[in-house]
């Protein structure tokens, strides 16, 4: 089975080559600056509360932005599938088969974008660390989480757009056809 959506994730980067590199750099530099962000503010909240409420809004905000371009290319995804999604719901297709479909794209580039953006924020990260004078070392647990509540953000913002399409009346989409 994981064979089988390997192929398909393949297959899906090779037809929309545009949209999946689009979507795995910006996952991979949203990961990526995020794991900095939660390293500095870890590394700086023991010395200065200011920079540390500073730099929290300014993850928050980050994390927002992100939010926004989930719910627009949520939506985008949702909108070229309108007439595949009625279909498959007139075949008998449950909400929950329809939001599995949809959903497992987004989770698949947000693994990918994770193996990508981990070595590159460990090594920057590492290479910041190495400049000051007191060293330290990096946790493996902060990737984790961050990849974690990068793939919960992300759900949350793209389930909540699918459960809407899946949820909308297939002849809308099937009238003209």
């Amino acid at each position: 089975m994981l064979k089988t959506l390997f192929k398909t994730a393949i297959r899906n980067i090779k037809k929309n080559k545009l949209i999946s590199a689009i979507n795995i750099i910006g996952l991979s530099l949203g990961i990526t600056v995020c794991l900095i962000i939660c390293q500095y503010v870890s590394f700086k909240s023991s010395y200065d509360k200011t920079l540390f409420a500073f730099t929290g809004y300014a993850s928050l905000f980050a994390i927002f932005v992100a939010g926004l371009g989930l719910i627009g290319l949520s939506l985008f995804m949702a909108e070229r599938k309108v007439k595949e999604i009625g279909i498959r719901k007139v075949n008998g297709a449950r909400t929950h088969e329809i939001l599995v479909l949809l959903n497992s794209n987004f989770i698949k580039w947000i693994s990918i974008a994770f193996v990508i953006a981990c070595p590159l924020a460990y090594l920057a990260m590492n290479t910041w660390l190495q400049s000051f004078a007191y060293k330290t070392t990096l946790s493996w647990w902060i990737f984790i989480l961050a990849g974690f509540l990068a793939l919960i953000i992300a759900l949350l913002t793209v389930s909540w757009q699918t459960y809407r399409a899946a949820r909308r009346n297939p002849v809308e989409a099937l009238r003209y056809e």
